[in-house]
């Protein structure tokens, strides 16, 4: 008794003793399936329809026995490389290889038609909380007259000015594309959003198109080119809209953000399963406390 009291009480019993109890419980615990045998390659029904299907869309036929046999020799192939390089270690940093994986685990995470489908009311609540981005923009149609300018007060601007009194005084018969200097830019311009009279002729233009009376001729404007006398013809001010003229882009901008939350939503629960820890070097670990006022 005395022997068996001594070897029950080593401690090199009671961790033997620990650990089988430990291996034990996660033999029962655990029930994986067995890993699969890397010598076996199982050309299956599944890999068969996938190569059939493949084929078939490619080239609007079916494969024939030998064009068959050509793709199984194929995928054969590939699964014998792909499981050599793993046994390599080919794999392990390998930016495109990751690459390529991230790319497919992406996939697999695009939301289903049915949670990309808007419930009733779900796009109306949508446009009435992004209101701001359905804003119709400001909206001019006018013709312009060009003349060539560097400075203000030179003499191309004098001789806008000029121009401009002769019009108003209706002494002038209308027809902007023989008055004024010969230049690329078109004389008249039609129903346009400012943003886009702004990237033509600048944002001075536009602010001075904007302040003139639709029906009369008004300037002149600078623009990157030189001086403008301008004609309103319509002038739309910016504003609001409804859904039913905003419909396309508000289910495209909802479809859009709920695409983004689904899918962050699923790496969020992938990356939860990982214990990161980022380890910065030395130096660039000093400038970001540096920048940040974090001690």
């Amino acid at each position: 008794m005395t022997v068996v009291r001594r070897i029950v009480g080593e401690p090199l019993v009671h961790f033997l003793l620990a650990g089988g109890v430990i291996f034990a419980s996660y033999a029962l615990i655990n029930q994986s399936p067995v890993a699969q045998d890397k010598r076996s390659i199982e050309v299956g029904q599944g890999q068969f329809s996938q190569l059939f299907e493949t084929f078939s869309r490619t080239w609007q036929r079916p494969p024939t026995r030998s064009e068959l046999q050509g793709l199984v020799d194929g995928y054969v192939k590939e699964e014998v490389f792909y499981r050599e390089g793993q046994d390599m270690g080919l794999d392990l940093d390998d930016t495109i290889f990751r690459r390529r994986m991230q790319q497919k685990l992406e996939f697999l995470l695009e939301p289903s038609a049915e949670e990309m489908t808007p419930t009733d009311g779900e796009l109306e609540a949508y446009f009435h909380e992004h209101a701001g981005r359905y804003e119709q923009p400001t909206k001019l149609a006018f013709q312009q007259i060009f003349f060539r300018s560097s400075r203000p007060g030179d003499e191309g601007e004098l001789a806008a000015k000029a121009l401009l009194g002769r019009l108003s005084a209706g002494s002038v018969d209308i027809d902007a594309e023989t008055l004024g200097d010969a230049s690329m830019l078109p004389s008249g311009i039609g129903l346009t959003d400012g943003k886009d009279v702004e990237a033509v002729f600048g944002r001075e233009f536009l602010v001075g198109a904007q302040s003139g009376t639709v029906g009369k001729w008004s300037g002149p404007f600078r623009s990157s080119y030189g001086a403008h006398l301008v004609f309103l013809n319509q002038s739309v001010a910016a504003g609001g809209t409804t859904l039913a003229v905003a419909l396309d882009k508000v289910r495209l901008d909802w479809e859009s953000d709920r695409r983004r939350e689904i899918t962050d939503k699923r790496y969020a629960e992938m990356r939860a399963k990982y214990d990161v820890k980022v380890l910065w070097p030395a130096e660039q670990a000093s400038s970001l406390v540096s920048s940040s006022g974090v001690e």
